[in-house]
């Protein structure tokens, strides 16, 4: 995968572009978010949020070109409620984006730049989204509340906003928070406490946690760090012994 940058003006309806040149899908992380996909024949589609990461072989016949949208906007850009996208993904009615595929991510941005005007998001639940991002661990009954809403309501306009319910969404966010957690332990070259990085991203403990990433991504978070051998070195090497998991 070839991350590519999102251009400041589009940064708040666009988390991420991407090509990605063919073969396996990437060993990553479930996305709980609502993505354009700009297909090898050029036809542009949309796909619905992951709680599971996705198995098997990307399209073949050339590159896919992907933009990640925030969470909330693929309404007000396309007109379609996100719980209304299916996973597998749909045609979008915009249309083909022909031509070389080094200028298909400018064309999908072109898609959004040409509605962001007139995109407007349920402000709530954007709200409840960063405090999620935020504070993992917070029941979803209190999201509801801060923003002024019944669980219930919150329910029903996180669907249409999201494409998934709150809790749904927060459990997928609460993986990567941990992952995050650890590779940022690494970074200073420790081992990542897993216990501890449970708890902060609101398991109940690493029992917890680990059932989770294995209920996501068929294995243990270990698994998705940039260098495992980190955690596997024997002692009396300047390592750590890797903690069960």
């Amino acid at each position: 995968m070839t991350a590519l940058p999102v251009p400041a003006d589009l940064a708040h309806l666009v988390a991420a572009s991407w090509v990605l040149a063919g073969g396996a899908v990437p060993r990553g992380l479930p996305h709980p978010a609502v993505d354009l996909l700009v297909m090898p024949d050029g036809e542009c589609r949309l796909a619905g949020p992951e709680t599971r990461v996705r198995q098997g072989t990307l399209p073949g016949g050339g590159a896919l070109v992907g933009l990640r949208l925030r969470p909330g906007t693929v309404t007000g850009l396309f007109g379609v409620a996100a719980d209304e996208v299916p996973l597998a993904g749909a045609p979008l009615d915009a249309g083909r984006l022909d031509g070389p595929v080094a200028e298909r991510p400018a064309g999908a941005l072109a898609l959004v730049r040409a509605r962001a005007g007139r995109c407007q998001v349920d402000e709530r639940v954007r709200a409840v989204v960063a405090a999620m991002h935020a504070s993992p661990g917070t029941p979803v009954h209190r999201h509801a509340a801060r923003a002024g809403l019944s669980e219930r309501q919150l329910r029903r306009r996180f669907g249409v906003a999201v494409g998934l319910r709150p809790k749904a969404y927060v459990r997928v966010v609460r993986l990567h928070h941990a992952l995050a957690a650890a590779r940022a332990a690494m970074a200073r070259g420790e081992r990542p406490d897993w216990a501890a990085i449970a708890v902060r991203s609101g398991c109940y403990d690493q029992s917890h946690l680990l059932a989770e990433f294995r209920h996501a991504v068929g294995a243990p978070p270990a698994t998705l760090l940039p260098d495992v051998r980190f955690l596997q070195a024997p002692p009396g090497r300047g390592q750590h012994t890797r903690r069960h998991e």
